[in-house]
């Protein structure tokens, strides 16, 4: 064989294994919305982003330490059998029919052949579902070890918001719509009964009705849900935007005259500020707050546009106003901000931590609030009307004190006066 047969070989075999790929591998589907948290927020907290004890989808699915769960996942197989009238082979046949469709919700090839990727599929949706319809009977489920050891139910829960362990939301509600399961629920839909499951670790996140406002057909997954459960009412964004989110921090604001509040609004996402007052509503940091915020941080730089990372947006304003201890300390004086058991630095320094590889958009939508806070505390009348207040009029002894040495101080010039007037 010459050297020009041993080089037509070598092309062949080349294109070959690249025509074996192309069979693999996919393209980039318009589908496409969970993912792998990105690198560098990946760094910042590597337990932020993987499961604890659960696996949900492919990404996870088989790992060594998550195994325990799976037989949980066949019990409750079993139970939604029993209660529905459909068989093993309708499920599967459901998800055999919509095999492209879910792998093109993924943003990498699935290396799993049809029949493994179908029983993942199968028993990680009735899985979910069985937990939800169980949350409402909570106490017909006596026996069921995930809701009588209240640390695993915390646990299976937060591992179920993770980026990186979803369900596309549309096959969760084609299995639930299927059975006759549905009918024990009290006529609730399946993306109620989420509602009612996620309040459980994030109720002031997801609140009682926030269903009301979601259109179940545009949910992608759970992590998809909570974001748009938040979703700013309001946007008050800046078109000559400098590109970079900026704000005074909450001293500053203080300093100017500034008065925060907490009102309550449908979002937490709901900031605003107009005639001196800057109303933001209450958050409370707990021992998860970095699980909740790095993967909605991760969700949006993946999947949304610029203009959308409202969550990312959010985190880098906080970020501006509680970046010391100070700040946060006034932030929770004025029930800004709630948390227990941590220490002002503690919180100062988690917020500090998410904010880093914080994506933000040049014309965000709290651009504009960043903007008028900024204006603000340049007027120096602002200092000295805030300085008056807080120095000299902060109780009524010091204010009749003030009061009565201006008045005194009058008398004096006035008697000064009267005095050069007589000797001209």
């Amino acid at each position: 064989m010459d050297q020009s047969d041993e080089v037509s070989l070598d092309i062949n075999e080349i294109a070959n294994s690249l025509r074996e790929q192309l069979k693999i591998k996919k393209a980039f589907s318009p589908a496409c919305c969970i993912y792998r948290v990105p690198e560098p927020l990946r760094e910042l907290n590597e337990k932020a982003c993987a499961p604890r004890v659960v696996s949900i989808g492919p990404i996870h699915h088989g790992k060594e330490n998550l195994k325990a769960m799976e037989d949980h996942k066949i019990m409750y197989l079993q139970q939604f059998l029993e209660q529905s009238k459909v068989s093993v082979e309708d499920l599967i046949n459901i998800i055999m029919e919509n095999e492209t469709q879910l792998r093109d919700c993924y943003a990498e090839t699935i290396d799993l052949r049809t029949k493994e990727f179908a029983t993942m599929i199968v028993l990680d949706a009735v899985f979910i579902i069985m937990l939800s319809l169980n949350m409402k009977h909570i106490y017909e489920t006596r026996h069921d070890h995930i809701f009588y050891r209240p640390w695993k139910f915390f646990d299976v829960m937060w591992d179920m918001c993770l980026l990186e362990n979803q369900l596309p939301f549309f096959i969760l509600e084609k299995l639930f719509e299927l059975t006759s399961v549905a009918a024990n629920t009290d006529n609730c839909t399946l993306i109620e009964l989420t509602c009612l499951l996620l309040q459980n670790i994030m109720h002031e996140w997801v609140k009682e009705d926030s269903w009301k406002k979601l259109n179940s057909s545009e949910v992608l997954h759970f992590v998809d849900f909570i974001r748009k459960c938040q979703q700013p009412t309001v946007q008050n964004r800046q078109e000559r935007g400098t590109g970079i989110l900026r704000a005074p921090t909450a001293t500053e604001l203080h300093q100017s005259g500034v008065k925060f509040k907490h009102p309550e609004k449908s979002s937490l996402l709901d900031v605003s500020f107009s005639n001196g007052i800057l109303e933001i509503p209450q958050l409370t940091i707990h021992g998860r707050t970095e699980i909740l915020f790095r993967n909605l941080q991760a969700f949006e730089q993946c999947h949304c546009i610029s203009e959308d990372k409202f969550v990312n947006e959010y985190i880098a304003f906080i970020s501006c106003l509680g970046s010391a201890p100070k700040d946060v300390g006034l932030l929770a004086h004025n029930e800004n901000l709630k948390y227990l058991g941590n220490s002002d630095r503690a919180v100062s320094n988690l917020i500090l931590i998410l904010q880093k590889e914080s994506d933000v958009s040049v014309d965000g939508f709290l651009s504009g609030v960043c903007e008028e806070l900024t204006l603000h505390c340049r007027k120096s009348r602002h200092k000295w009307k805030a300085t008056l207040k807080q120095v000299y009029f902060n109780n009524p002894w010091t204010g009749i004190s003030v009061a009565a040495a201006s008045f005194l101080l009058i008398l004096t010039v006035i008697q000064t006066v009267c005095s050069i007037l007589q000797l001209r």
